[in-house]
């Protein structure tokens, strides 16, 4: 009975007690999500889609490749996060990406503001290094090891 027990995990938290901690994530990502939010204005003004979807606002300028055009489909960036939005090229490019980016929305709840700095200095260590800034960055391999997991 007591190895159950101990298998089962923790008590899970309910209460004002969740809902608190995720407001609080939230308010600490808010700096980063505004930017987020004026910049999928672009998108939006230009007859993009937006909608709500587990806890991000997935903003993306149209919904398949063939209907971009040749600037857009070139793009060799396919999304980006700020806070709480997932800017995305297409909703298909959201489907593919969607697991990598809303790592990168947990890594903001957790390091709010300073995510940025954090992503640049990384970036930076990794040039100094002479290594990818991208492909190299802590945030965006822990993105591709997590989303990479949750495929499983």
């Amino acid at each position: 009975m007591r190895h159950q027990a101990r298998c089962q995990g923790p008590p899970t938290p309910g209460g004002a007690g969740v809902h608190r901690s995720g407001f609080l994530k939230f308010l600490w990502a808010a700096p980063c999500t505004a930017v987020g939010i004026v910049l999928a204005a672009v998108p939006l003004a230009l007859g993009g889609k937006a909608r709500w979807s587990s806890g991000a606002l997935e903003v993306t300028w149209r919904d398949r490749l063939a209907s971009c055009g040749e600037f857009a489909s070139r793009l060799p960036v396919r999304g980006i996060v700020f806070g709480h939005v997932i800017l995305a090229v297409t909703h298909e490019d959201l489907g593919t990406i969607g697991p990598h980016e809303r790592v990168h929305v947990a890594q903001y709840e957790r390091w709010g503001p300073l995510f940025f700095l954090l992503y640049g200095a990384s970036s930076l260590w990794q040039l100094l290094k002479g290594r990818n800034p991208y492909w190299h960055n802590h945030f965006e391999v822990q993105a591709r090891e997590r989303s990479a997991a949750d495929r499983c």
